[in-house]
């Protein structure tokens, strides 16, 4: 009967040991899983904050644009100067109008 017992003892700490290997394998994927989302996570941010510099940029290179038109055309072509302006900012709303309509698809 010791040897039935000894028997059962051993399979039963190769069993342990197959459900610790298989934990430490799971223990590791989730690990490399974490570090992934993570990096990520980071490169998404990063690419996010750049855009809305390069948003926040570009909208005052047009502010200013248009504070130019003005200043040069205003004595001589009021009507003109401010036709343009108007134009422009309709412009950059009809482009971002598509562009959110392309991103939307």
């Amino acid at each position: 009967m010791s040897s039935l017992a000894g028997t059962i003892l051993d399979m039963l700490q190769s069993v342990s040991h197959i459900g610790e290997m298989v934990a430490s394998g799971i223990d590791a994927r989730v690990s490399q899983f974490r570090a992934a989302l993570r990096n990520e996570v980071q490169r998404i941010a990063a690419a996010l904050a750049l855009a809305l510099l390069a948003v926040a940029c570009g909208f005052a290179a047009f502010v200013f644009g248009a504070v130019a038109i003005m200043v040069a055309a205003w004595n001589s072509h009021p009507a003109l100067a401010a036709a343009l302006i108007g134009v422009g900012f309709a412009l950059i709303a009809v482009v971002a109008l598509f562009a959110a309509r392309a991103q939307a698809r």
